[in-house]
């Protein structure tokens, strides 16, 4: 279990270095790195505290057993910033600090008060048998609470930003941060169960507490591989979207009350869209967004978007995709494209792979893409 914990560490530092030598870092990847930084440091204090005679013991101890206190704030940031490129502001900073501040100068002053019955071992506090109950869950419950309030919060905002995708993109493939939702969803578990072994685990005998939180920095050793290697994929793959995608400019004006578009102007717009469809086909780009569209007819995103909602009834991502599709039904029974394969067709259309392909095509068509060839073609 030790060695698990110090390769978990030293994994973290490790993927900080390959965050930090890319070429080009976004807001998100620093914190990620910072996330990172921290775990190590937790996952370092749970190593030494496994030696009968540990370091981190004392005033420091403490500080140290606060650390899920700074990282739980600090990956609901990294989830915030990847997915709707939130940044930090004052208010921000004094959420995200207040509440360790105040258990670090409340269990510090708890720590001096009572000085030879708080000792920090196995990675956690332990108290003398006149210690309060009081003192005891104001060490301990916050320790697994916050850091779950937090791992809520994440998952809603990637919800949110999953929601949102269809309104800005013709494809939702690999920037639709699944791989995400479900690790912030398995921390949140990760947490509720680190609750139920702090409050009953010693009563019923789930767990010895010198193994606790040995068992809990075996799971961090775990999700430092998990986050920082799939972030350090998909920080590349995000780029586009953290540029024009902030809740501010997909949640705000939705009912386009401040669009300054009236129905006559909304009219005329959407013909001007349909003639820009149909002369430069501009969904054979499968990088498409709402503000490319946007930019390319002279107006903002959101007079864009309640053009294609008000009109055609649909979002932008059904929006693209039908031309996307009408285009792959014609290109399936034209000759000119008879070398190509029907995924080389699709590919050629603006599709960004197999499955998003199939899935869209035989919804929009009720065939999949062959059937649709083979029955049209002996018409």
């Amino acid at each position: 279990m030790r060695f698990i914990l110090f390769s978990g560490a030293v994994q973290g530092l490790f993927m900080i270095l390959l965050l930090r030598s890319k070429t080009r870092n976004q807001q998100a990847d620093y914190w990620l790195m910072a996330w990172l930084l921290l775990v190590s440091m937790q996952l370092l204090f749970y190593f030494d505290n496994l030696y009968p005679d540990p370091l981190s013991k004392g005033i420091f101890g403490i500080i140290a057993f606060s650390i899920p206190l700074l990282s739980a704030p600090v990956l609901f940031q990294y989830v915030c910033s990847i997915s709707f490129n939130t940044r930090l502001n004052a208010k921000r900073i004094v959420v995200y600090l207040v509440p360790w501040l105040v258990y670090i100068i409340l269990t510090i002053g708890m720590k001096m008060r009572y000085p030879s019955d708080i000792v920090t071992n196995a990675g956690y506090p332990h108290f003398g048998a006149q210690i309060p109950d009081m003192v005891i869950y104001l060490f301990t419950i916050p320790m697994a609470v916050i850091p779950g309030i937090y791992a809520v919060m994440g998952y809603v905002v990637l919800l949110r930003y999953q929601k949102s995708l269809p309104e800005c993109y013709s494809y939702t493939e690999k920037i639709n941060l699944n791989w995400l939702k479900w690790l912030v969803l398995s921390i949140l578990l990760l947490f509720i169960l680190l609750f139920i072994f702090i409050r009953f685990g010693r009563q019923i005998h789930l767990v010895s507490s010198e193994n606790l939180f040995m068992y809990v920095g075996t799971s961090l050793s775990l999700y430092v591989f998990l986050i920082g290697y799939l972030g350090l994929q998909q920080s590349t793959l995000m780029q586009p979207s953290t540029t024009e995608m902030t809740v501010d400019n997909i949640t705000k004006d939705l009912p386009y009350k401040k669009s300054g578009l009236d129905d006559s102007s909304v009219g005329q717009l959407y013909q001007l869209l349909l003639d820009h469809m149909e002369q430069h086909k501009p969904f054979l780009n499968d990088d498409l967004s709402l503000s490319m569209l946007a930019s390319q007819i002279s107006l903002n995103p959101n007079q864009l978007s309640q053009v294609i909602n008000q009109k055609s009834g649909n979002n932008f991502f059904v929006f693209v995709n039908t031309y996307r599709v009408e285009e792959v039904k014609k290109r399936l029974l034209d000759s000119a494209f008879s070398h190509l394969s029907i995924l080389g067709i699709a590919y050629d259309c603006g599709f960004r792979s197999k499955s998003a392909f199939n899935r869209i095509f035989k919804a929009q068509v009720g065939l999949s893409p062959l059937e649709y060839q083979r029955e049209n073609n002996h018409k």
